[in-house]
């Protein structure tokens, strides 16, 4: 039976203010690797056969660490590290064996403290114990952690924090001081400049709902707690950050939903959870953030961004692979929703954390809507069933183009998958360092963030405005889902434009598209991106691509031009002309329907199935005859 935890008075003559809580955990580790969690731990990893292979996986992780060198400010990239490492796939590494940036090494020097830091506190191996030590070290021994953006200093931060926790009892006193030192003087003040700073020095972060705003705020609440008794400055700052990371957390609000996306919703709840798990360890309270409009449902946008191909709804800068997500764990056990560990058990990559927080009971999706519609993200997502692997599976991209930095001009755009094979793609980030590339006008003409670049109509060439908005109506039925997207604003040379996705006996889907000029436009382009092979007959268009299985037979997707003005379907470049530095998107082909010189109201229907027969001989219930804003009318048996 652990000793009881002690909570260590702060002296009153020390404490800052009311938004600092009066005690904190005089033990350690006091943040989230705590006695009692260790021992849970090490129970489940003996009596679970699922968390006791996870352990092997780390253990592999960490002999690996072993044979490396410590971390430098100069670090190359070991191949080895770098292929296994289980790191939120947002600006993932530009090289797996070339100069790291200083992101990349923040990112694995956390990684590195959390693989030999829980391994020896599960094992009590030394020579993890050691490791660990020894880069905590090397790393506080860095010029500074300033890197070239603020979330190095705070990742940074971070790793050192629970470094300085978790081996607390192993260092001397002498470690103690040179490691709280450092984080004081290249975290905590660094982080005190960043609230101090005001005008057009201001960072966007502290005032934002934006992923810097959980990563940046819950690296420096965990690295102030870390140190709280060192310095005065670690309550001043935590007590800053305290009020700031509310902002952060109304993202989830209100359905848990995260406009920045999934990739992004990675990266910023992995901090969230961080911060609330080392908040209820060492102070004992979760200074009631846990009870965030939207947090205790936003497992269930991780679960419908993830289509049966395996791969993510990827809006917003987002890659379409991911990584897993340890954090489910904590959000299964702290609301009741074994669903969100049941995620995870099936997700990918194994993380250290996944040991410290693994739930053993699971529960599938079955039974659960197959329809979602998140508001403030801007998203809607469809799928037929939970229990078919190769069931259709439908993202639609609503919302607002300038909701968020990572955004793209992109309402109206769509994901497909089918027999677990991602058919329409959105083609995710470009490089980061290209000029302006988070500037509206630059990012209006990169081909993978404008228009152009998604599964959507462009009218004239043009891309959509930064300020359009779509307004969305859905209604989900047993057998027919529809989502009706007004997106008037997103085409200014048209009187009105409107969108329709139908997913029909949960395996087909109609694009309906209905727009009434103001002027004559000189070209209308419905578009689709593919990693398929694509073959073209007349209105028809048939998609190839290897089984996913390995079976000989390769899978097919049909397309067919139901009704539309005179026009043709044909295949478009996705390479980009200007400005160069561009990805060259090798591989990607883009499937156009064009039609030109459109003069009168048209309407384009589109039927895209992995049925040759229905393709060829559809029935398509009669209400999705009439125009997609009179979607939501009551429903008719008859079919047409």
């Amino acid at each position: 039976m652990p000793a009881a935890r002690r909570l260590a008075a702060i002296p009153e003559a020390d404490n800052p203010g009311p938004d600092v809580p009066a005690k904190i955990a005089a033990e350690r580790p006091r943040l989230m690797a705590t006695t009692p969690a260790i021992e849970r731990a090490r129970s489940l990893l003996h009596q679970n056969t699922t968390a006791g292979k996870w352990q092997e996986k780390v253990s592999e992780q960490a002999e690996l660490m072993l044979e490396l060198a410590e971390l430098t400010p100069g670090w190359v990239h070991d191949a080895r590290e770098t292929a296994a490492a289980p790191l939120p796939l947002v600006s993932p590494p530009k090289s797996a064996d070339g100069q790291a940036a200083p992101l990349d090494i923040a990112r694995l020097f956390c990684l590195r403290i959390q693989t030999l830091g829980l391994m020896w506190l599960l094992t009590l191996d030394p020579r993890y114990r050691d490791r660990a030590k020894s880069e905590l070290l090397a790393v506080c021994d860095f010029p500074d952690w300033a890197g070239d953006k603020f979330l190095v200093t705070a990742e940074t931060a971070f790793g050192a924090a629970i470094g300085l926790d978790w081996l607390y009892q192993e260092l001397t006193e002498a470690q103690r001081k040179t490691i709280a030192r450092a984080i004081v003087d290249k975290a905590i003040q660094p982080g005190l400049d960043q609230f101090a700073a005001a005008g057009p020095l201001s960072p966007e972060w502290r005032t934002t709902a934006m992923n810097w705003n959980l990563v940046c705020n819950g690296a420096l609440m965990v690295a102030a707690l870390s140190v709280w008794e060192f310095d005065d400055r670690a309550r001043q700052l935590f007590s800053l950050c305290r009020q700031s990371v509310r902002t952060g957390f109304s993202e989830y609000r209100p359905d848990g939903g995260f406009v920045e996306g999934p990739g992004y919703w990675h990266y910023a709840t992995q901090y969230a959870i961080y911060l609330l798990d080392s908040l209820k360890t060492a102070l004992g309270t979760r200074l009631g953030l846990d009870k965030s409009p939207g947090l205790s449902r936003t497992g269930y946008f991780r679960l419908h961004a993830a289509g049966p191909s395996g791969k993510l709804f990827n809006f917003a800068d987002g890659e379409a692979a991911h990584s897993g997500g340890y954090w489910l764990f904590w959000l299964a056990r702290r609301y009741r929703h074994p669903i969100y560990a049941g995620i995870e058990q099936h997700g990918g990559k194994v993380h250290p954390m996944d040991l410290l927080w693994f739930e053993a009971d699971g529960a599938d999706s079955l039974g659960l809507p197959t329809a979602q519609r998140f508001d403030a993200a801007g998203v809607v997502m469809l799928r037929g069933d939970w229990g078919e692997p190769g069931t259709t599976y439908l993202g639609v991209k609503a919302g607002a183009n300038n909701a968020c930095e990572h955004g793209h001009y992109d309402l109206g755009s769509f994901v497909l998958d089918a027999d677990e094979v991602r058919w329409a793609i959105d083609l995710g980030p470009d490089d980061y360092g290209l000029p302006g590339y988070f500037t509206p006008e630059p990012r209006s003409r990169y081909y993978r963030t404008s228009t152009i670049g998604h599964n959507t109509i462009v009218i004239d060439g043009a891309c959509q405005p930064y300020i359009a908005r779509a307004v969305v109506a859905t209604r989900f039925e047993k057998t027919l889902a529809l989502v009706a997207l007004d997106l008037s604003t997103a085409y200014p040379s048209a009187a009105s434009a409107w969108r329709g996705f139908a997913l029909i006996e949960r395996r087909h889907v109609l694009i309906v598209d209905e727009i009434e000029p103001t002027s004559c436009l000189s070209s209308v382009a419905w578009q689709m991106h593919t990693t398929a092979h694509v073959g073209l007959d007349d209105a028809t268009a048939t998609l190839r691509c290897p089984a996913p299985n390995g079976d000989a037979t390769p899978l097919s997707l049909y397309i067919r031009v139901i009704k539309a003005p005179s026009g043709s379907l044909s295949l478009g470049s996705a390479a980009p002309s200007e400005p160069q530095g561009q990805n060259p998107n090798t591989g990607i082909t883009k499937l156009v329907y064009r039609m030109r010189e459109v003069e009168q109201p048209m309407r384009l229907e589109i039927l895209l199935s992995p049925d040759a027969d229905f393709c060829a001989t559809f029935k398509l219930p009669a209400r999705l005859r009439r125009h997609p804003s009179e979607w939501g009318r009551p429903p008719s048996d008859e079919l047409s």
